[in-house]
C-alpha cells in the first residue's frame, strides 16, 4: 500500500456506481481542487498525459493535456490558485518529483528533486502563496533508514529554490517519511510524519525569525508502524493548525485516521478505525476528514486480494458514508463543498451547499426459510427511496431492489440471494444535492 494508485487499481472494482454530474468517464484516479473564482478542476492521468479538465459555465467538463509523463508516474498533489492550476508527479519507483502549472505562455514542467538509486522520495504535500507553489518532500535512504525533509519553492520568474529543514538524517523511518506544507500567518510551516521501531510520530515544523534554522513540534506520537497515503495540512482563519492521515497498526491489523489539530493547545485522535485518507477541508463550521475503509475478500473468506470500498467523511466526530471511493474534498465560495467520487464509470462531482447530512445504517437478518431481511434508516431523509445492492469483492454488484423510507427514515427489504457469502450495501440519492450517501454492511451474510 506505498502508493494510492495502486491501493485504488485493485480496489475500485467493488465502488458503486452513482447518479451524478460523471466529469471524466472512464477514469478512476484522479485529484480535485477549487480556483479562487469557484472553478472545479480535476487532474488525472491518461497514459502518457497529465490531463486537468475544468467545469465550464455551461457545464462541460473539458480536458486539456497539461504535461507528458514517464509510465509508471503518479499524481499525488493537486491544487488551484489565483496564477492556476499546479500539480506535482512522481515518477516511477518514487525517485523523481516534477511539477507542472500554467504559466503565461502555457504549461510549464520544472524538475523538483530526483535520487539515486538506493534512495527514495516520500509522499510529497503542496501549497500556493500568492499562486505560486510550495512543495515539502523527503530523501530516503532505504539501507540507513535516514531521511531529509525539504521545502521547495517556485518564484514568479520560474526559479526554483530550496531549503533543507533537518539534518543527520533525523528521522529514521521505516518508510519515506510523507510531508506537507501548511500556510500560517507569517510563513510556511511544515509537518511531517514518520514510523520506526514501533513508534510513530508527526512533526511540525517552524523556521526560526531571522535565522536559517528549523525547529519542530510534536503534534502526534504514540506506538505504531508507519504513515501509508498522503499526509494532509489546512489552517483556518484563526490560524489553527490541522493535519490528518492513516498510519499502519500491524501488530493489530489496523489502519487509523488521525486528526490532529494545532491551536492554543495540541489534541490528535483517531476518527476511523481503518481507512485511506484522501481529504481535508477546514470551514467555518471546523475540519472535515475523507477517508475510504473497506471490507476484503479474506474477510468473506474468499481467495484474492480484492475489495469493497465505501467513504466516509467526517465531521464534529459524526460519520458519514458515500457511495464511491473519495478521490477529493474541498471548500468552494459562499460555503460550499465540493466533493469527487470515482466509480465504475469514472470520476463524478458534486458540489453542495450543505455540509453531508444523511447517516445511512444497515442491518441483515437471515431468515429459517433462506431470505434475507435487510432493514436500516436514512437519518436526515423523510422522503424518498433506498437502493439496495448485493456485493462480492471482485465482482460487479446486484441491484436487489428499491425501499421507500418511512417518515423517520426507515426501510426494510426482503431479499432472496443466490450466492454467498455477501454484503449488502443501501444506498439513497439526495434529490437536493444529488450526493449518493450510503452503508456498506460489515457483517458478512454467509
Amino acid at each position: 500500500m506505498r502508493r494510492l494508485a495502486f491501493i485504488v487499481a485493485f480496489g475500485l472494482v467493488g465502488a458503486g456506481t452513482a447518479s451524478a454530474e460523471l466529469a471524466v468517464p472512464g477514469v478512476q484516479e484522479g485529484m480535485l481542487a477549487v480556483s479562487p473564482g469557484g472553478t472545479p478542476l480535476i487532474a488525472y492521468l491518461d497514459g502518457n498525459g497529465l490531463e486537468i479538465a475544468a467545469r465550464s459555465p455551461s457545464a462541460e467538463w473539458r480536458p486539456v493535456r497539461a504535461a507528458r509523463v514517464s509510465p509508471g508516474s503518479s499524481l499525488v498533489a493537486f491544487a488551484a490558485g489565483r496564477r492556476g492550476p499546479v500539480a506535482v508527479i512522481e515518477g516511477p519507483a518514487a525517485r523523481t518529483l516534477v511539477v507542472v502549472r500554467r504559466g503565461k505562455r502555457g504549461w510549464r514542467t520544472t524538475p523538483l528533486a530526483g535520487v539515486p538509486a538506493g534512495v527514495e522520495l516520500g509522499w510529497p504535500g503542496l501549497v500556493l502563496k500568492r499562486g505560486l507553489p510550495a512543495i515539502a518532500y523527503t530523501r530516503w535512504r532505504r539501507p540507513t533508514r535516514e531521511s531529509v525533509l525539504k521545502l521547495a519553492r517556485i518564484d514568479d520568474r520560474g526559479r526554483l529554490r530550496s531549503v533543507r529543514i533537518t539534518q543527520g538524517g533525523f528521522p529514521t523511518s521505516y518508510v519515506p517519511p510523507s510531508a506537507v506544507p501548511v500556510l500560517v500567518p507569517g510563513g510556511i510551516h511544515v509537518i511531517e510524519s514518520y514510523g520506526d521501531d514501533g513508534a510513530v510520530g508527526t512533526i511540525e515544523w517552524h523556521r526560526h525569525a531571522h535565522k536559517r534554522s528549523w525547529s519542530g513540534q510534536f503534534i502526534d506520537a504514540g506506538i505504531g508502524d508507519f504513515p501509508v497515503g498522503p499526509l494532509l495540512g489546512a489552517v483556518d482563519g484563526a490560524g489553527t493548525v490541522y493535519a490528518a492521515w492513516s498510519e499502519a497498526l500491524l501488530g493489530i491489523g489496523g489502519l487509523p485516521v488521525t486528526l490532529a489539530v494545532h491551536g492554543r493547545s495540541i489534541d490528535s485522535n483517531f476518527v476511523l478505525d481503518r481507512a485511506i485518507t484522501t481529504g481535508l477541508d477546514v470551514a467555518r463550521s471546523g475540519p472535515q476528514v475523507a477517508a475510504n475503509e473497506w471490507v476484503s475478500a479474506d474477510e468473506l473468506g474468499l481467495p484474492g486480494q480484492d475489495v469493497v470500498w465505501a467513504g466516509v467523511v467526517v465531521a464534529h466526530g459524526v460519520a458519514v458514508g458515500v457511495d464511491g471511493w473519495i478521490a477529493g474534498l474541498s471548500s468552494a465560495p459562499h460555503g460550499a463543498r465540493d466533493l469527487l467520487l470515482a466509480n465504475t464509470s469514472g470520476l463524478s462531482w458534486y458540489r453542495s451547499r450543505r455540509e453531508p447530512s444523511v447517516r445511512m445504517s444497515i442491518h441483515a437478518t437471515e431468515q429459517l426459510d433462506g431470505s434475507v431481511l435487510v432493514t436500516g434508516r436514512a437519518r436526515g431523509a423523510s422522503a424518498g427511496s433506498v437502493t439496495l445492492y448485493r456485493e462480492r469483492p471482485g465482482t460487479a454488484r446486484e441491484p436487489v431492489g428499491t425501499a421507500p423510507l418511512a417518515r423517520d427514515g426507515s426501510f426494510t427489504l426482503l431479499d432472496w440471494p443466490t450466492m454467498r457469502p455477501l454484503l449488502y450495501r443501501a444506498v439513497y440519492t439526495d434529490g437536493a444535492t444529488g450526493v449518493p450517501y450510503s452503508a456498506l454492511l460489515r457483517d458478512v451474510v454467509s
